[in-house]
């Protein structure tokens, strides 16, 4: 599979967007409950990339400090010890002066729902990221079965994984020419974290799709899915505590418009899930750049 070399720079060289592999899960759940979880799979991520390395460690205090064993013992002890209502913020990458490389960003709310009216559909997130040149050096197979590992104890309501571009906000329009309309399968994630505003809302329709409740239940469950998808190249995988995985195809696919490659399956699986799809908006619930809401309804119009 060949993975285009996407790369957006402002006037001053300076890089604002570039392609990346993305996982992200989606938990309407607070830290207290997702501590250990989210330690476990913050290790195994550390330890699934290797020999590639996370080298920064930013916990939400103003400064980004050197990550070595000492660093982690403190920080994974705080974080499995939390106090009542205490939320959580640990941010992992290989380095700052690096555009979309390796980054592992969990952040955990204290409570939930959040208790201010503007921030009602705030979320807990755990966020990995890759660059392109670790799914071509290791392969989907891995890549699939990663992403299977580090959501197994998870509770996430969704989540996926996939190839992406990787944008900073104040550069997005910009950004988007380089997918738009040509690569239909790529998704746009922001560069550092992620969205935290989702509430129960799935974030598009990707290459691997974890759903979990409220909307998994909506669609049917599995039986519902099977009725649904029955299509080749579209694979179920039942998870336990009802989650589902739905993979479409082997591996992430860009397609191709200017080569006819439309994506069907994804097509197929966004008109299932359009009740329930996330649409970009700001915090306070205005909506988001309109280049953007038409690119998210991309499999839809």
């Amino acid at each position: 599979m060949h993975y285009p070399n996407l790369v957006h720079r402002d006037w001053r060289g300076g890089v604002h967007a570039s392609d990346a592999l993305v996982m992200n899960f989606y938990m309407q759940h607070p830290h207290g409950r997702l501590a250990t979880a989210a330690i476990r799979a913050l290790e195994l991520f550390r330890e699934r990339i290797r020999p590639h390395a996370l080298t920064r460690l930013n916990i939400g205090e103003g400064q980004d400090e050197p990550l070595d064993d000492a660093t982690w013992t403190r920080i994974r002890k705080r974080t499995l010890e939390p106090e009542p209502n205490q939320s959580a913020f640990i941010e992992m990458v290989d380095d700052y002066r690096r555009f979309a490389g390796f980054c592992a960003n969990y952040r955990g709310l204290g409570t939930i729902p959040v208790p201010w009216p503007f921030r009602k559909d705030d979320v807990s997130v755990l966020y990995f990221r890759m660059p392109t040149g670790f799914l071509v050096e290791r392969g989907p197979k891995y890549i699939h079965a990663l992403a299977l590992e580090l959501a197994a104890a998870l509770p996430f309501n969704s989540g996926y994984a996939d190839f992406v571009l990787c944008s900073s906000r104040h550069e997005l329009e910009k950004a988007l020419s380089l997918i738009c309309p040509r690569y239909p399968g790529m998704h746009v994630a922001w560069d550092h974290g992620n969205i935290h505003h989702i509430n129960t809302w799935v974030d598009g329709v990707h290459w691997m799709n974890f759903l979990g409740q409220p909307v998994l239940g909506k669609l049917g469950g599995l039986a519902g899915l099977r009725e649904h998808l029955d299509l080749p190249g579209i694979s179920l995988h039942e998870m336990s505590g009802e989650r589902v995985l739905i993979t479409l195809g082997d591996a992430p696919e860009t397609g191709d418009l200017e080569a006819g490659h439309s994506l069907p399956l994804h097509r197929a699986l966004a008109r299932i899930l359009e009740p329930h799809l996330f649409l970009s908006k700001s915090m306070l619930g205005k909506p988001g750049p309109e280049a953007l809401t038409r690119w998210e309804r991309r499999f839809l119009d």
